[in-house]
């Protein structure tokens, strides 16, 4: 009895070792991409060529990382280039709100005024379709995940970010004095440093 009793509790703590290295080991099928798939959690499943691409990455450049695994190659390729991409635009995101921050913080625009323009410039970069963004490097891991790495230049952001201010200032006259690039300028680099936890 006590020998069957063993032989059971062994089987089970081997099976919870193997789920929890399993489990460790990639992404899960369809895992969200950028900070989420490549943060320190999952760190030692980044492939070396997504950390490469990140660690070489021109100064001047903003960096999504993006991975999926879904029931064929070309989806799996698909989604994992649209998250690189959705993570470009969340690091444009958080750009724009430290440029309205400064730029409330250093003018007579009052809350209000300030917090409708930042939505608007967010609304319009969530309609645009980062057209300079571009794929800089893609393969897919031995776990079947498809990795993709996407890059936005600076002056592609300055671009992004001119064409949503442009069309913000239209609905709240008041920014009309937001000088887009030289506040872009100041904010870029504490942005950029997001995606450098992986190159490490």
């Amino acid at each position: 009895m006590k020998t069957t009793k063993g032989k059971i509790a062994a089987v089970i703590i081997a099976a919870v070792v193997v789920i929890a290295t399993g489990c460790a080991s990639a992404p899960p099928a369809g895992s969200s991409s950028g900070r989420a798939a490549a943060g320190r959690s999952v760190r030692g499943s980044v492939p070396q060529f997504v950390r490469d691409a990140v660690k070489n990455a021109p100064e001047n450049a903003l960096v999504g990382i993006g991975t999926a695994k879904m029931g064929t190659l070309s989806l799996s390729r698909t989604i994992s280039a649209t998250r690189g991409r959705a993570e470009i635009s969340r690091q444009l995101d958080t750009l724009v709100k430290d440029m309205v921050r400064d730029y409330q913080a250093s003018s007579e625009v009052d809350p209000e005024s300030a917090l409708a323009f930042q939505e608007n410039i967010t609304v319009a970069l969530s309609q645009s379709r980062l057209q300079g963004a571009s794929v800089v490097d893609e393969d897919m891991d031995d776990a079947g995940n498809y990795w993709t790495v996407v890059m936005l230049s600076k002056a592609e952001v300055a671009k992004e970010i001119n064409q949503a201010s442009a069309q913000a200032k239209l609905a709240v006259p008041k920014a009309a004095s937001f000088d887009a690039e030289a506040r872009m300028n100041a904010a870029f680099d504490s942005v950029k440093q997001d995606v450098q936890v992986v190159s490490n």
